[in-house]
């Protein structure tokens, strides 16, 4: 089901790409391990859309259904559509509370989710992406999913299934901003899919979305947790940030100013989806340089050869740190080097002799025997 009554620049900002039947059926799928619809008094969706998230047989089964969204046309279709729930048109980020919906506090409340992810700080689209709705101080943060999960929050439900992006948790900044809710809330489940499941989302730039079940729970849910945790894929298979080392730990990945300098600029970095969009060496001084020092070069040539692989991996790894091998690398430094000044020619021209044919195939086939190792699987030949 597309938004078909919104702007390419509305859709964007409203979250306006509604949810697929076969993620509404993993949803409720996946909560039923968990809290069935009679242990459940109401169900809340605040970004209601068309309803996608209200048409099942779980929500049909609960007493009290209520739907709400800011877009009003959207919130008129669903309520034409569904008639076991009532609707609200509501900016579910201002002025947070229950009674805005007329569920109880005594309510046993399960909230199911598709909340916009409008990360202001982005670059991609950030053409088209602006504050739309006024929020709530308390949960004011720089994108709308995760204010969205403070006001989940502030609603104290007993269960939330919801989907959002793995960046979310997995990325400290993130996990801290969402402190409030993670310290009420305990991680269940968490499945991965591609967000080009997304009828009208990017073919190009898919991420990874997670359709995450949260219990209220005193003991919560710490970065330690999701570190160690297994996340399964909606393809049936799985991964943990604790299988990988990760350059963060070895190089400057944002604009620095300290340090010895070898005379070279690296863009900016952040994640591995983020790698494949930007330049890696750069030869002018911008607000995004990061100067690189003699003892780190290497690392940044490792970088630089990454990106070429970076298309053989999964899209569930693409929110990630760029993972490392540190012990094997080290032997492989050479390699590295020599393909990037091959790659570079006139960024390391007049510093960095050239390699040989001889040697840049050498370090060709010892690359590439690295990271079919490193993700235990076979790379295409870039």
């Amino acid at each position: 089901m597309r938004a078909e009554h919104l702007t390419y620049e509305a859709k964007t900002n409203l979250g306006g790409f509604y949810t697929p039947k076969h993620i509404v059926n993993k949803l409720y799928e996946t909560l039923a391990k968990f809290v069935l619809p009679d242990e459940i008094d109401a169900l809340l969706e605040p970004n209601c859309g068309y309803g996608a998230l209200l048409d099942h047989e779980y929500a049909r089964k609960i007493k009290k259904v209520v739907g709400a969204d800011i877009d009003i046309k959207a919130q008129e279709i669903a309520k034409n559509a569904f008639s076991h729930a009532k609707f609200y048109h509501i900016n579910a980020l201002k002025n947070v509370a229950r009674s805005a919906y007329e569920i109880g506090d005594s309510d046993r409340l399960l909230i199911v989710a598709n909340p916009p992810y409008n990360d202001l700080t982005s670059q991609v689209k950030n053409g088209v992406k602006k504050n739309i709705c006024q929020i709530d101080e308390d949960i004011q943060r720089r994108d709308l999913g995760l204010s969205s999960l403070l006001g989940f929050n502030k609603l104290r439900p007993d269960f939330i299934a919801v989907l959002h992006p793995l960046s979310y948790l997995i990325k400290k900044t993130n996990f801290n901003a969402l402190k409030p809710f993670m310290k009420n809330y305990a991680l269940r489940s968490a499945t991965v899919f591609n967000s080009q499941a997304f009828l009208d989302a990017s073919k190009l730039n898919g991420f990874p979305v997670l359709i995450a079940i949260y219990q209220k729970s005193e003991s919560g849910t710490s970065y330690e947790d999701i570190y160690h945790w297994r996340f399964d894929t909606i393809e049936n298979d799985s991964f943990s940030l604790s299988q990988f080392d990760y350059i963060g730990k070895y190089i400057d990945k944002y604009p620095n100013k300290r340090g010895d300098r070898s005379g070279y600029l690296f863009y900016t970095m952040r994640d591995i989806n983020a790698l494949k969009r930007s330049r890696t060496f750069i030869d002018e001084e911008i607000a995004n340089a990061v100067h690189i020092s003699d003892e780190k070069l290497d690392y940044y040539c490792y970088v630089d050869i990454f990106k070429d692989y970076a298309d053989n991996l999964p899209y569930y790894m693409g929110n990630l740190d760029i993972p490392i091998d540190d012990k094997r690398f080290g032997p492989l430094r050479e390699s590295f080097r020599a393909l990037s000044v091959a790659k570079h020619r006139k960024i390391f021209a007049n510093k960095i002799k050239a390699p040989t044919p001889d040697i840049l195939r050498l370090s060709k086939a010892n690359v590439q025997t690295y990271f079919n190792e490193l993700f235990n699987r076979k790379s295409n030949e870039n």
